[in-house]
């Protein structure tokens, strides 16, 4: 008999690509689905784009496509079709959790998204079926920024509290051989009673045998003990709202992390690493060929071409420089202006170009080790500094520093005052130069900062000279403006990021798929090949000499599929529909990575 299963949140059906397309289809049946996507709120649930793939792929019948705010209404009973499930799986939108936003962003549990748990908990609470499976990001356990591990912990207490066993992980799926490093956390709860749990014996399992081997998820995900276990009293309060109201993470970090185990309103939790398995896929496994794969008709418009090579070279690579506060300059524009009669697109596309015109940047080679990077500096930075070097009241690093020609003048005046100017010069800069360069360890810092000061010096003198004032005009409307004005009314802040290889390796499993993957804009995040690697014939040395090869492309929606597991009969009815590139990736960012979830799910009904 097999366990009928209820897939929320379906997305175009990664639960159900697991059981379908593997041997699990004579264990498992969906009969109950639901997608909705509040983005096309303006079409039927039918004709959403996931919903057409989905009801393509495996038919309308026990398929809603309403929101299912209205299913899940507690004025309302359920569909009788759902009552009789025995699994509720679902990846519920995780846009509250995302790392793609800012932690102090995150609204948590309680955002507009994040309360689509309780349409979760709703149905369970009615149907209770033996067992759930959720799949989430897995920046849930710290959520959210200001409490961290609250909203965990109310799922955990809310699960147990419906008389669950629950246990969790946080998985990188390329740990597991999995063709993409994908992290994502994923639930597994179970009644007492359920078959699987009397198989192992969940009751009277030791806490440390159920986190590390004999628990379900250790079972189809083998791990081994990074940490000793800590515990959670989810028991100390009786409802969800006194735990949210009453619960402090210590030390403003969450007490879950990265397995754990629920039993009699206990979470017990500890760190664990994958046991890594002897078979692994590499990007470069998964990707289309042309003597054995059909590439899609228009695979011309996915190269990279040369005249674009570098603005994803600058995209994919260090950056440590310094960004200006466009908003500070739009609203300095519209006090001298006057905002009647002028379009917010001209006034942004005004306040990107002035600094331009007035130079308020200086960049230049820096080279060392036989390596050169750009450095640059902000006129607003060294204003900072002269305010700072002359004790000025309310000089700040964040808001704009109204330093005047007389006050830069008094700064040069005093050798002692400029010199600390130019030494917080050389300060940034050499900092910003260590970072593009790479380099690790103390002793080359002395280096560097002796050898970039004369740039600095010059660069900062270069930067405070009275320049020539400019007249710009903005639908008719003109205004003249010099380089000490704008600079006495925005500022700059320094802006570190990592790199990211440039092109991607195929040696290896590929980055983690985000929804914004599609198109042929530049993008940090978006996958970039060498098809000369990736034809299985060597991998290049260097990204340089990828680059120089000149046979760069994105990555085809059908690669994006399969390193999400999808099957090729996903693909071909994305075909068949004429679903767009970009929301072919717009679903495979939203998606899982199929074989964890087969893994998952193996366990319950392994003899």
């Amino acid at each position: 008999m097999r366990i009928k299963m209820a897939e929320l949140f379906a997305g175009v059906g990664g639960f159900r690509e697991a059981v379908e397309h593997s041997s699990l289809k004579n264990h498992f049946e969906v009969t109950w689905s639901n997608q909705w996507e509040p983005s096309e709120s303006a079409k039927h649930g039918d004709l959403q784009n996931a919903n057409r793939v989905y009801i393509a792929k495996f038919g309308k019948h026990g398929h809603y496509t309403d929101d299912i705010h209205l299913i899940t209404d507690s004025e309302k009973k359920l569909p009788k079709d759902i009552a009789d499930i025995q699994m509720l799986v679902g990846g519920f939108p995780c846009q509250d959790y995302s790392v793609a936003k800012p932690k102090n962003a995150a609204k948590g549990i309680r955002g507009p998204k994040g309360v689509l748990w309780w349409s979760i908990e709703r149905i369970l609470r009615d149907v209770r079926p033996n067992y759930v499976l959720l799949e989430n990001v897995d920046r849930l356990i710290n959520s959210p920024s200001a409490n961290r591990g609250r909203d965990f912990a109310v799922i955990l207490k809310g699960l147990d509290s419906l008389g669950y066993i629950v246990e969790w992980r946080i998985v990188n799926a390329a740990d597991y051989g999995f063709a993409q490093k994908r992290r994502r956390i994923f639930i597994l709860a179970y009644q007492k009673d359920s078959p699987a749990a009397k198989k192992i014996g969940a009751s009277k399992l030791n806490v440390d045998e159920a986190i590390d081997s004999k628990g379900l998820m250790a079972q189809g995900l083998p791990c081994r003990p990074d940490s000793e276990k800590s515990c959670f009293d989810l028991s100390e309060y009786e409802s969800d709202n006194e735990l949210g109201a009453k619960y402090k993470a210590p030390a403003g970090k969450s007490p879950f992390f990265t397995a754990g185990f629920v039993i009699n309103g206990k979470a017990w939790t500890k760190v664990v690493k994958a046991i890594l398995p002897k078979k692994t896929t590499s990007l470069g496994q998964i990707l289309l060929s042309a003597d054995k794969d059909t590439v899609p008709a228009n695979s011309a418009s996915f190269r990279v071409s040369p005249d674009v090579l570098p603005k994803w070279a600058y995209a994919k690579g260090r950056k440590n420089e310094p960004r200006r506060k466009a908003a500070a300059i739009a609203a300095f524009i519209k006090s001298e202006l006057g905002s009647a009669g002028l379009a917010k697109t001209d006034i942004a596309k005004t306040a990107k170009q002035l600094p331009i015109d007035l130079k308020m940047d200086r960049a230049f080679d820096f080279t060392f080790n036989d390596k050169t990077v750009r450095v640059s500096l902000a006129r607003e930075e060294v204003n900072y500094r002269i305010a700072v070097a002359l004790n000025l009241k309310g000089a700040t690093f964040d808001r704009p520093n109204a330093i005047t020609r007389a006050q830069i003048e008094q700064a040069q005046a005093s050798k002692e005052t400029w010199s600390k100017v130019e030494a917080s010069a050389v300060a940034i800069a050499t900092d910003r130069a260590f970072s593009l360069l790479g380099l690790k360890g103390k002793e080359f810092l002395g280096q560097v900062a002796t050898k970039i000061r004369p740039q600095v010096v010059k660069a900062v003198d270069d930067l405070t000279k009275k320049d020539k004032a400019i007249e710009f005009s903005v639908y008719g409307k003109t205004l003249k403006i010099d380089r000490d004005t704008l600079a006495a009314n925005s500022f700059a802040y320094g802006y570190k990021e990592g790199g990211l290889p440039f092109p991607d390796r195929v040696d290896g499993p590929g980055r983690t798929i985000i929804t914004s993957e599609g198109g042929a804009s530049v993008s940090r995040f978006k996958h970039v090949i060498c098809e000369a690697c990736a034809g299985g014939k060597g991998q290049h040395k260097t990204g340089a000499d990828c680059v120089k090869a000149g046979k760069l492309r994105r990555l085809y929606p059908e690669e994006l599929e399969r390193m999400n597991g999808f099957s090729a009969e996903h693909s071909k009815i994305c075909r068949e529909l004429k679903i767009s590139d970009g929301k072919r990736a717009f679903f495979m960012g939203n998606a899982l990575v199929v074989g964890v979830v087969r893994q998952v799910l193996d366990t319950l009904v392994r003899p």
